[in-house]
C-alpha cells in the first residue's frame, strides 16, 4: 500500500489530475473579470495596511493576476502552482515560481507575507502546506487567507456547497472556527477575520436574500451571501 498521500489507489498522482483540470480554459474565465479585479485591489490594499512592502508568496498563484496588482518597486513576488500553463503565465509577469517539485524550496524566514487566495480548499494536504509556509514566514510576517470558503455560513449549511467552489476539486471546506483554532495551534496570532459581503462587487442584497428565501420553495440559483467567504490575517510572533 502506498504511503504517499498524493498517490491515488490507481497509482496516478493527485497533482496530475489537477494539471488536467486547471488548464488554459479554466484560467481564461478570470482574465477579464472586472469584479474580480476590484476584489484584487481591495485585498492588496488591506494586506498593505499590515505590511507595506517586502517579499510575498502567493500559494496557488494561478496566472499571477493577483500578484500583478502589487507594485514591483515595493514587493518581490513569488508564487506556487500545479498547472504548467499558470506557471508559465506567472513567470511572464515577472513572478518567481519554482517548478512544482521544488515549490517551497526557500530559506527559512524568507517571506514577509504568504497568501492563499481561493486556493486552500484545492490543496490535497492543506495543513502540511500551512505548516511549511509558517516555517518560511519571517517573524512578524503575515499568513493571509483570501476568498476562502467558510463552511460556517448560512449558504453552506443550507446547500452543502458554496457558489464559487470548483465542483469536484476540493479537499477541505474549512470554517472560520476551524482555521482560527488551527492557526493558533500552529503558534500564530490571529489578528483579524473578515467576512466580506456588503460593499463587495458581487453582492446584491435584495436579490440575494430573495433567492435564499425562494430556495425553500425549490428555486436553485447561485448567489453571494453572508459569511460564505472569509479573510484571515495571522501574524507569526517575533522570536524571544
Amino acid at each position: 500500500m502506498s504511503t504517499n498521500p498524493l498517490e491515488k489507489p490507481d497509482g496516478t498522482n493527485v497533482h496530475d489530475a489537477q494539471k488536467e483540470r486547471y488548464d488554459e480554459t479554466y484560467f481564461a474565465q478570470y482574465k477579464h473579470d472586472a469584479k474580480r479585479h476590484s476584489m484584487y485591489l481591495a485585498e492588496r490594499d488591506h494586506i498593505e495596511y499590515f505590511k507595506p512592502n517586502g517579499r510575498i508568496l502567493d500559494v496557488g498563484c494561478g496566472i499571477g493576476a493577483f500578484l500583478d496588482q502589487f507594485d514591483n518597486d515595493k514587493w518581490e513576488k513569488f508564487g506556487t502552482d500545479v498547472a504548467e500553463v499558470a506557471i508559465a503565465s506567472a513567470r511572464k509577469r515577472g513572478i518567481h515560481v519554482n517548478d512544482l517539485d521544488k515549490a517551497y524550496e526557500y530559506p527559512v524566514d524568507h517571506f514577509d507575507v504568504i497568501v492563499f487566495r481561493g486556493s486552500l480548499q484545492l490543496i490535497p494536504t492543506p495543513f502540511a502546506v500551512i505548516e511549511n509556509c509558517i516555517e518560511l514566514l519571517a517573524p512578524g510576517g503575515y499568513l493571509v487567507f483570501l476568498s476562502t470558503p467558510n463552511s460556517n455560513s448560512p449558504y453552506y449549511r443550507r446547500f452543502k456547497t458554496l457558489p464559487f467552489l470548483t465542483p469536484t476539486g476540493n479537499f477541505l471546506i474549512p470554517s472560520d472556527i476551524m482555521m482560527k483554532d488551527a492557526l493558533q495551534n500552529f503558534g500564530l496570532e490571529v489578528v483579524e477575520i473578515r467576512h466580506p459581503y456588503l460593499g463587495g462587487p458581487y453582492a446584491r442584497p435584495l436579490r440575494d436574500h430573495l433567492y435564499y428565501l425562494m430556495s425553500f420553495l425549490g428555486l436553485r440559483r447561485k448567489f453571494p451571501f453572508w459569511r460564505s467567504s472569509m479573510e484571515i490575517y495571522a501574524r507569526k510572533p517575533a522570536r524571544k
